[in-house]
Formats: structure tokens, C-alpha cells, sequence
């Protein structure tokens, strides 16, 4: 195929450590395909490493195996930044694990899309999914203000939106330490004017953004509508127990629970705020 030459013997040597729950025909309860992984890996990563540059802080706080809840800020208009995490965590971790993220239901039934989205490891966000991969001792990663924060308006960039609360409630129920995550960047490479839902709703999704870049490439040609090549900056915080201090029997008090997701939430802004104080420029 056109992108095999992209894979080189260093790539397919660490994906080679990596083991998937494979049932006996290449594929994970899930649909992940290691080798499909592989060579999305393949194409992905020139855009990681040279359009995006990403750079990382804090990967040491990412557990080398066992079971842990990601929790990140969700933002750019098109879902790059989880991508762009879990490409992180594959090339920095001493040992590489993959990242299994929880999509929004409708991505499930988007033709080809939803398909590739399941081939590359990545799980529709029913709690039953969710229980299943921690159950796996996976990494699971969640973007707790849904579909909500990826459309944000470019006058809202950087203010975490209202956070959907069932990761914590998972979190004290499997003692799944919990990682929360920032990303800087994402925000500015698509900026959006507008959610519109009229759009969407043929295509059976809840937002389309119009962007910037949408515009642009009205009047400058179709290679404006791709994303512009801002610089990323991932931050990994310190992993949190709180089911240390909180029983399981907590999940049955709903406003302990949005406290608690709140918490994280405030540290996640936290770090998005310290990540922009930080940086030099938008860029570079």
C-alpha cells in the first residue's frame, strides 16, 4: 500500500509491544485492528511530530500498566486533539500503551468514519464500553465536556465547559487513578465564529462549527479549510485517588459526584491557564 514506506522498522518494533485483547481474528472485542492502528500510526505521525510539533509535559504520570481514566479538555473543531494524545502517549511512554478513547454515540453510525474511528481503537462512550476496558486494565481516556467543548466559539476558547459527570462516578467504583489533561493549542487552529445545528442535523450530528478556515477557503481556495498548523502542548497532571478517601457507596450521592468531576475540572483549567502563561506564541 502508499503508506508502507512510512513504516519504518522502528515504528512496527514498537507496535510490536503492544498487545491487544485479540479474540482470534485480528480484531478486539471493539473492532481495533492492530495492523489498520498501525498504519493510521504511520500517516499520523509526519502531522504529530512536524505540522503540529507537538511537545509534552508530565508523561511520568501516565501508569506503565493497570487500569487509569484520562480526563482532558476538549477542543478544534474536528476531534484532532485526542488524536494527538494518544499518538503522544504511543511515541513518550517507555513502554507504549494505547489509548482507548470514548466517542460521542453518533460517531458509531458516521459511514467509514465510524468504522476506522472502532479499527484504530477507540469506543462509542456507553457505560458498559467504559466498564468493559477498565475491567481490561486499559487506558481510557474521556473529554467529559462532550461534544459541547469541540464546537465552543473562539470568544469561549480555553474555558472548560460543564462536564459530564459518569467518568468520576467509574473512577470511585474500579479505583482507576485519574489523570487529568491539558492541551494548549488546539483552540486556535480552527477557530470557530458559530455552532450551528441546522447543519448537523442531516448528517446526524449534534454541532457543525462554521470556522475561520471555512471562510477562508471560500475565498482563498480549499487548502484553507485544514486546520492551521498551531503548536501543541499536552500536559499530563498528577494522577488523583480519590477513591482512597470516598467509598464506592459516594456514586449514590449525585452532588458528591459533580463536586468531585468539578475538582477535576478546576485542576484541568488550572493547567490549561499555567500552559498558557508558558508559551512564547500561537506558532511556535
Amino acid at each position: 500500500m502508499w503508506m508502507d514506506p512510512l513504516i519504518t522498522d522502528e515504528i512496527r518494533a514498537r507496535f510490536d509491544r503492544i498487545k491487544i485483547n485479540d479474540l482470534g481474528f485480528g480484531y478486539d472485542p471493539f473492532g481495533l485492528n492492530k495492523e489498520v492502528m498501525l498504519r493510521a500510526y504511520a500517516v499520523m505521525q509526519p502531522i504529530y511530530e512536524k505540522y503540529f510539533r507537538v511537545e509534552s509535559f508530565g508523561i511520568e504520570n501516565l501508569p506503565a500498566s493497570g487500569r487509569c481514566i484520562l480526563a482532558a479538555n476538549h477542543t478544534g473543531g474536528i476531534p484532532i486533539d485526542g488524536a494527538m494524545i494518544g499518538l503522544d502517549i504511543l511515541n513518550r511512554m517507555d513502554s507504549p500503551r494505547l489509548m482507548r478513547a470514548v466517542v460521542d454515540h453518533f460517531v458509531g453510525g458516521m459511514p467509514f468514519f465510524g468504522l476506522f474511528v472502532a479499527r484504530v481503537g477507540q469506543v462509542i462512550g456507553t457505560r458498559r464500553n467504559f466498564e468493559y476496558l477498565l475491567n481490561e486494565n486499559e487506558m481510557v481516556t474521556v473529554f467529559p465536556e462532550g461534544s459541547k467543548g469541540i464546537v465552543k466559539p473562539y470568544t469561549e476558547r480555553y474555558r472548560c465547559r460543564k462536564w459530564n459527570i459518569g467518568f468520576m462516578e467509574l473512577h470511585l467504583l474500579h479505583k482507576a487513578p485519574l489523570i487529568p489533561v491539558a492541551v494548549v493549542g488546539a483552540e486556535e487552529q480552527m477557530p470557530i465564529l458559530q455552532e450551528n445545528k441546522w447543519i448537523g442535523k442531516p448528517l446526524s450530528v449534534p454541532e457543525v462549527p462554521i470556522t475561520l478556515n471555512t471562510l477562508l477557503s471560500l475565498v482563498l481556495g480549499p487548502g484553507m479549510a485544514l486546520p492551521f498548523p498551531t503548536k501543541y502542548r499536552i500536559y499530563y497532571g498528577e494522577p488523583i485517588e480519590f477513591y482512597k478517601d470516598f467509598s464506592p457507596s459516594t456514586v449514590r450521592s449525585p452532588e458528591m459526584i459533580r463536586e468531585l468531576a468539578n475538582e477535576v475540572k478546576d485542576r484541568v483549567q488550572r493547567m490549561i491557564v499555567k500552559g498558557l502563561a508558558e508559551r512564547e506564541g500561537i506558532f511556535y
